[in-house]
């Protein structure tokens, strides 16, 4: 296991950047911290089991994707483009030389491109005056094969000179990572627009500027093809120790609906162990790569629906399903969909949480009828304050 020891250089953005929490003490010390948290906010449940949290394989390089906004730094009259993190304060984009828990790969793209679009002059967007172009740069690494797609999200549709533009990027690109492939081999550059103001990075339209608009993942046996828009672990590594807590709850020969299942990957993860899974997904772009996927892993036990879980889920009561797997956005399930949980039935839910305070909200939203079993903290992002927890529920009605 990997830990920091005094003296050891970390980033040089530490104290000032948002992204980090724990580069300076002891990866151990962060762990029994985090693990501690989690008992403290589920301390009040009554025959609790928790579980010793699970520490990632690496603390450090272990995102596989980056989404870092553009911004401005004024240096007299003149603006000078910048791109990384915000500040802990949210008051500014720093301007990102290093990056200790990003893949290295992707850290030399993210350089490449702010090179790139000063030497294009190209600014960032202000949403005050509405002025600029550039929003967000987006990139995607794959763990198994290493292909890198790139998304530019601009404000606007009309990027200057796009096709030679994008040929620039893309040779900056190669020059800054090589072409031996051990940073990575990109294989396609998207310009994605989003013309909203909000704090969702990617917008509905996009522009293939260069190669294709999707990298090839593995996990497990099962291949995936994985696109900017399309919900995936950021820290591939430890993803198949997460699976593998949600396969050890499920029963053989069980019928699962999968809900919130992304592009699928626990759907497929844990379809050995079932009779059949319903996987339910509201993104259109995760969907479409869902069942794609079904055809060329030729896996017959899995189906998914396309549409929001508290529409979709009403739809399968009396189907006879006895485990509801959950792996909701940070926000949670929300009333509408814990109502409708009660409502079925389930044996049991697992639930795989990546904000444990929302978990605790949806817990005492199912307690009527369903014990918290267990709560299995396993360390997703290393370095800093978030944590991912699966937590098992068993029905009251049901030995």
């Amino acid at each position: 296991m990997t830990t920091t020891k005094p003296g050891t250089k970390i980033c040089t953005h530490f104290g000032t950047c948002g992204g980090c929490n724990y580069l300076d003490i002891d990866y151990t010390k962060e762990l029994r911290k985090k693990e501690q948290n989690i008992k403290e906010l589920f301390k009040s449940y009554r025959h609790l089991e928790f579980r010793t949290i699970v520490p990632s394989p690496s603390p450090e390089n272990y995102r596989h994707k980056i989404q870092l906004p553009f911004g401005r730094r004024n240096i007299g009259n003149k603006t000078l483009l910048t791109l990384g993190l915000f500040n802990k304060e949210s008051t500014f984009v720093l301007d990102q030389t290093e990056c200790d828990i990003q893949d290295p790969g992707l850290t030399e793209i993210a350089l490449a491109v702010k090179q790139w679009a000063r030497r294009e002059g190209l600014l960032p967007y202000n949403e005050k005056s509405k002025r600029g172009m550039m929003k967000y740069l987006v990139a995607r690494k794959s763990f198994s094969t290493g292909e890198i797609i790139l998304g530019i999200v601009t404000a606007k549709e009309d990027l200057p000179h796009s096709k030679d533009a994008s040929k620039r990027l893309h040779t900056a690109i190669q020059n800054r990572i090589g072409k031996t492939g051990k940073l990575g081999k990109i294989v396609g550059i998207i310009q994605n627009i989003n013309t909203k103001h909000t704090t969702m990075a990617l917008g509905r339209e996009e522009h293939l500027l260069w190669g294709r608009p999707y990298i090839h993942e593995h996990f497990g046996k099962h291949k995936f093809r994985v696109g900017l828009s399309t919900f995936l672990q950021v820290n591939p590594i430890q993803t198949p120790s997460l699976y593998n807590l949600v396969l050890d709850e499920i029963e053989p020969e069980s019928r699962v609906i999968d809900a919130y299942s992304g592009i699928g990957t626990i759907s497929f993860w844990i379809s050995g162990n079932c009779k059949e899974v319903m996987g339910i997904e509201e993104n259109p772009n995760s969907h479409r790569t869902a069942l794609e996927s079904i055809k060329y892993n030729k896996v017959h036990n899995v189906r998914f629906r396309k549409g929001r879980v508290a529409d979709v889920l009403p739809s399968l009561y009396g189907k006879n399903y006895d485990t509801l797997v959950l792996d909701p956005p940070r926000t949670g399930l929300g009333t509408e969909v814990a109502e409708t949980i009660l409502g079925m039935g389930f044996k049991k839910i697992v639930y795989v949480s990546c904000d444990p305070m929302s978990l605790r909200e949806d817990t005492n939203l199912l307690a009527r009828q369903y014990f918290l079993n267990s709560v299995q903290p396993v360390d997703m992002f290393p370095r800093t304050d978030h944590v991912e927890t699966v937590a098992v529920f068993r029905n009251k009605n049901i030995t």
